[in-house]
């Protein structure tokens, strides 16, 4: 499930990218909703790990954990940064 609401916070980005070369005023919108779905990836993920821990599945922790906090972390900052950009040069337009 997180894997879907990283795809669709990803299509938002683009699409809020789209919008704002087309000077259009819905580009924040779109970012909202990218940083939106980035929330529900980040929650997603962190149910998938409350799972593991509550089966006590230590080995699923300990080979997707370490890795999956710096993919996580780069995710995080891209969509934050492309859509503070996207905000900011949106809102110089109008």
């Amino acid at each position: 499930m997180w894997i879907i609401f990283g795809i669709i916070s990803a299509v938002f980005c683009v699409i809020g990218w789209i919008m704002t070369v087309k000077h259009s005023s819905r580009a924040p919108w779109a970012a909202a909703c990218s940083l939106s779905f980035m929330s529900l990836t980040l929650l997603m993920e962190y149910k998938m790990v409350l799972n593991w821990v509550n089966k006590e599945d230590w080995s699923a922790l300990l080979d997707v954990v370490p890795s999956m906090f710096s993919i996580l972390t780069g995710y995080v900052i891209v969509m934050i940064l492309a859509n503070i950009v996207t905000i900011v040069i949106s809102k110089r337009q109008n």
